[in-house]
């Protein structure tokens, strides 16, 4: 959470890239049986222009808002792997290109008209070529069979019915882009672009077999590095595998299919390159910028992508903390220590969670924000837009991710609305869960969970417990 700065966010489209739910393809020829098939296309109101046209705005704005990974070697490895695959792509023939987010969070997507991106995380999470080869050509698969207006389509006429295949496919030649976006719900429905259903992750998974083998690797390394990323969190699966397949059944369909494919005997399994690559990342080439390795604050400042220290989670054990004015008071968790950087805020945090950036600014990475807001008389909601409005000016790319829902705060009607970007100092994606509530005494009181998206279930019990505690005084 920035306090005086402004910060570079990932972009919402990163918070569920590859993952989510709500397909409603039907299964394709290779979907059940015979791999070495290609896919074609399913149904869609949209023509292939418009996947890259709306595909390129999405990918547009992904660049601005989102920090890539500035290592020119590296983005030009990504794209020869790439192009390497894509060569084998069936469906449409874009013209695909590759980028590498600089964040450590273990994901990769693909939009409509062939932008793909691939999270250097995902780059070292991997441990041969041929894990890599499985990720992208899985992510070619869902552009090259138009995966991602192929749920917008089908969505869009579960909402407005087949009447909608005249206005829209009929006229699809002479809409513009402001019009075909227009037609899926706005610039939001980029999240339908990557909400697959199981049906077209398996369809993904199979292509991206076939074009893996007829590149010269393995099938089998696609499905065994799902598998090692199921056992790579305990609490929470990495992105690429939320509401994928069972990580069990895709290695057993993956290996029924293989005799139906051209394996070669000896499949690539690793490169120079890809060992290049992977020193490169870690920083033991010297090659990255100290400003562009991916770090996690901590006691400890990290030198490389293997040095990754977090602050301890919140204990369970509390301490009592009372306002100076008594107009609110709570327990907070034993090992979060108190600041008061001005009049209006609290913050209270683990050690090495807050961090100071040059220009003297504090940054909060984990722990809580207390603010204490005039409302002039306006309501909660009225109150509590303004807040949210003014926490997004401060930190410009920075989203709401929900927006305000009814929640019971200390007796009263409150509000809990979650903001989330990408973290300056943590260099992963930042959850700002913030309650609001107006207090007897007519003030807006703003409480703010902060936490990095892949351990904020870690502060779901100290939430419960410094809600129950909050006391209002009139």
């Amino acid at each position: 959470m920035m306090l005086n700065r402004r910060s570079s966010l990932l972009a919402l489209l990163l918070a569920t890239a590859v993952s989510g739910s709500g397909c409603l393809n039907k299964p394709g020829p290779a979907s059940n049986t015979v791999a070495s098939q290609r896919m074609k296309p399913g149904f869609n109101i949209f023509s292939p222009a418009e996947d890259i046209e709306m595909g390129r705005e999405s990918a547009e704005r992904i660049l601005r808002q989102t920090r890539m990974l500035d290592d020119p070697r590296i983005a030009e490895y990504l794209e020869q792997l790439g192009s390497k695959l894509a060569a084998h792509a069936s469906g449409e023939k874009f013209d695909y290109q590759f980028r590498v987010v600089a964040t450590r969070e273990i994901n990769a997507f693909a939009l409509p008209g062939g932008f793909l991106f691939v999270n250097a995380g995902l780059l070292e999470a991997v441990r041969n070529e041929g894990e890599l080869a499985g990720v992208v050509a899985h992510e070619i698969a869902h552009s090259a069979l138009r995966h991602g207006t192929s749920q917008a389509s089908k969505q869009q006429i579960a909402q407005l019915g087949l009447g909608i295949l005249g206005s829209l496919a009929g006229a699809s030649e002479n809409r513009s882009l402001e019009q075909t976006i227009g037609a899926i719900g706005g610039l939001g429905a980029n999240m339908l672009f990557l909400r697959f259903g199981r049906t077209a992750e398996k369809e993904a998974d199979l292509e991206g077999a076939r074009m893996m083998a007829q590149a010269g690797y393995d099938p089998r390394d696609m499905a065994a590095f799902f598998v090692t990323l199921e056992s790579l969190s305990s609490h929470r699966l990495p992105e690429m595998l939320s509401d994928h397949p069972n990580p069990g059944n895709r290695q057993q369909y993956i290996t029924a299919a293989i005799p139906n494919l051209p394996v070669s005997p000896n499949p690539v399994k690793s490169t120079p390159e890809f060992t290049s690559m992977r020193s490169r990342l870690a920083g033991e080439a010297g090659s990255i910028d100290r400003n562009n390795r991916l770090r996690r604050v901590g006691p400890k400042d990290p030198t490389s992508l293997n040095q990754i220290t977090r602050p301890a989670a919140p204990d369970s054990l509390t301490s009592p903390f009372q306002a100076e004015d008594g107009s609110f008071s709570l327990r907070i968790p034993a090992n979060w220590s108190p600041l008061r950087p001005d009049n209006n805020n609290w913050l209270f945090a683990p050690e090495g969670a807050l961090a100071t950036m040059p220009d003297k600014s504090a940054v909060l990475t984990h722990g809580l924000l207390i603010s204490l807001l005039n409302t002039s008389g306006a309501s909660v909601q009225e109150a509590t837009s303004l807040f949210l409005q003014r926490m997004v000016e401060a930190n410009p790319d920075f989203s709401i991710v929900n927006p305000p829902q009814p929640t019971n705060i200390a007796g009263l009607s409150g509000l809990v609305s979650v903001v989330a970007g990408q973290s300056p100092v943590t260099g992963t994606r930042e959850v700002d869960v913030t309650y609001t509530v107006i207090t007897p005494r007519g003030a807006l009181l703003c409480l703010i969970i902060v936490a990095p998206e892949d351990e904020i279930h870690l502060y779901q019990a100290a939430t419960r417990q410094l809600l129950g505690s909050l006391i209002l005084n009139r």
